[in-house]
């Protein structure tokens, strides 16, 4: 399957996009999509493809920097948790560890990693299975974008050591040590950003120490409730979460908020073995178990979240999935939590969700 990213990165395109003298709506014709489209953060479209459009508006504008300009006037803080978890971190050490772990969840086509080599500390960001050979524009995109949010963080107009490409060098190159305030080099093993060491150890200046850990919480359970492996499923399951509190989701709904037709959506999931309807009841089924486990949200609050007019619909659809009723299931939850404390046994955990046979003999 194709890696998916977030529309949360074309926030302000299509203005950009105008801006540069071009009609938005007719570049966007040519990838299926539509101004609306672009504009909702809680759709995705595969990588690939964002790639691409960065590389069409880049011809169509005239402008060979379009993505490092999009870049540049970029906000950090439209890609929501992701940025607020790295600007309340404690340290910077700990912000860019945040986005190494959690970048995935917005686009699954890009790694980050960070190494110390000497004097010197390595950011280094990479774009994988593409099938497209040069994404030079959103390299330069997510690198633009990688300085402001590094920015934020320091609270100063902070430039690193040098910043390198991995894709060669392009015709005109002066924009780059403009926008970056350092040199830059291209043709590099990968894309990086090459920083002095003393910057990871500074603690970030407006860190709220309260809200990091829940900002975390909220983005380790996107980690462990979305599958890694399956960018479709990354994007069905985040649209039937949205579409939960607002009662049953519908393949209309969901097919929307992924971005596709109905037709196209059913068709992609029946060649992947996998049921519309068993995957709403397994996503429920995993948003019930973390919402069991938390103390607060009563029954009635939970069964709201996913969507259910009445807590009797919740109680029976819970005991079909795990054998066991809410109540029942949240009191041994809690006794596994105190026998942990108390160096005791684990609760044994609930029965495997309901995906299609196929699809459990391929995982």
């Amino acid at each position: 399957m194709k890696p998916m990213i977030s529309l949360a990165a074309a926030t302000g395109l299509v203005e950009a996009i105008k801006v540069a003298g071009t009609d938005p709506d007719e570049l966007l014709r040519a990838f299926g999509l539509d101004r609306s489209t672009v504009s909702d953060p809680h759709r995705y479209m595969p990588a690939s493809d964002f790639a691409r459009l960065l590389e069409e508006a880049a011809l169509a504008t005239g402008d060979d920097c379009f993505g490092l300009h999009f870049g540049e006037h970029f906000n950090p803080k439209d890609f929501g948790p992701l940025t607020y978890v790295v600007l309340n971190a404690p340290t910077m050490l700990a912000s860019i560890k945040d986005v190494a772990r959690y970048l995935r969840v917005y686009n699954e086509a890009a790694e980050v990693t960070f190494s110390v080599e000497g004097r010197w500390a390595y950011l280094r960001h990479r774009l994988v299975n593409l099938d497209i050979e040069n994404p030079r524009q959103q390299n330069e995109f997510a690198l633009a974008v990688g300085l402001s949010t590094i920015r934020l963080m320091a609270g100063t107009r902070w430039s690193p050591t040098e910043v390198q490409f991995a894709h060669p060098a392009p015709r005109v190159t002066s924009e780059h040590p403009r926008v970056f305030g350092a040199p830059v080099s291209f043709g590099c093993e990968t894309n990086a950003f090459v920083i002095e060491r003393e910057l990871i150890e500074r603690q970030v200046p407006a860190a709220d120490e309260r809200l990091y850990p829940i900002l975390r919480q909220y983005l380790d359970r996107a980690l462990a409730e979305v599958p890694r492996d399956d960018a479709l499923i990354l994007s069905v399951r985040k649209a039937i979460g949205e579409s939960m509190c607002h009662g049953d989701p519908t393949l209309a709904a969901v097919a929307g908020k992924a971005a596709m037709s109905p037709r196209t959506l059913q068709r992609r999931l029946a060649a992947d073995g996998v049921d519309f309807k068993a995957l709403v009841a397994d996503t429920r089924r995993r948003f019930a178990v973390h919402y069991l486990r938390q103390p607060s949200p009563t029954l009635t609050e939970i069964a709201y979240l996913l969507g259910y007019s009445e807590v009797s619909a919740f109680n029976r659809a819970f005991k079909r999935w795990t054998g066991a009723t809410p109540s029942e299931y949240r009191r041994g939850a809690s006794r596994s939590a105190a026998n942990r404390r108390a160096g005791g046994g684990a609760h044994p955990r609930p029965r495997a969700g309901t995906l299609s046979r196929r699809r459990r003999r391929r995982s």
